[in-house]
């Protein structure tokens, strides 16, 4: 009888071992497979050289800095240090690949909407699979969600046409309508030049590289 008992009481603790074994297995699965996959460095690279011609020590003075164009505050929200000008590529993907993490591709609306990144996970879609049109993210850039507020150009201003001279200008990195206004001594400043655009800029705070601009009258 105490042999059989003994034998019982062995036999219990194996199953008993190998179902918390069995568990704990799948808790690790369950981890591993809620770890989202991140982006290649490609892809940011491809979206660095949309949000500002690939210069990740670019600094516009518009509230933006770094090859992607963070805020300050979003830069320090997601683990940056410093200015993401002075960061490396490497720093600056790794800042990026948190907020993407938190809020989506839509932190960069323009350029992710023209690399085709959409939603929330990492690695990019080709193509949306439901049948619904895809959300239009809100014209900002990646401190979008955070209201932060930007006090190097006044809030956009459209109020008055202005009559175009025919002449452009095409916009290069680290150019804003201000300093573009400045430069080519334009009458009514980043305002007249703002007013001249309206066709194609509808944010002030908001240009890019590569975009032509109409010269006032």
């Amino acid at each position: 009888m105490k042999k059989s008992t003994y034998g019982t009481a062995a036999r219990r603790g194996i199953t008993l071992a190998a179902v918390s074994i069995a568990g704990v297995a799948l808790s690790a699965s369950a981890a591993n497979a809620a770890v989202p996959a991140t982006a290649p460095a490609s892809t940011w690279d491809s979206l660095a050289q949309c949000e500002s011609g690939g210069n990740w020590a670019t600094n516009t003075g518009n509230g933006y800095s770094g090859g992607l164009q963070f805020s300050a505050s979003t830069w320090a929200a997601h683990g940056g240090t410093g200015s993401a000008a002075n960061a490396s590529r490497e720093q600056q993907i790794a800042v990026a690949q948190r907020v993407q993490a938190s809020q989506g591709w839509g932190a960069w609306p323009a350029c992710a909407a023209k690399l085709g990144l959409r939603g929330g996970a990492a690695a990019p879609q080709s193509a949306p699979t439901s049948r619904q049109p895809a959300p239009v993210p809100a014209p900002a850039k990646v401190a979008a969600r955070q209201a932060a507020p930007m006090a190097a150009v006044p809030a956009p201003r459209h109020v008055a046409p202005v009559s175009v001279s025919g002449q452009t200008y095409t916009i290069r990195s680290g150019e804003t309508l201000s300093t573009i206004a400045e430069k080519l001594n334009i009458a009514g400043g980043w305002h007249s030049l703002a007013d001249a655009n309206t066709a194609t800029i509808s944010n002030p705070n908001l240009v890019f590289p590569g975009q032509v601009l109409q010269l006032p009258g």
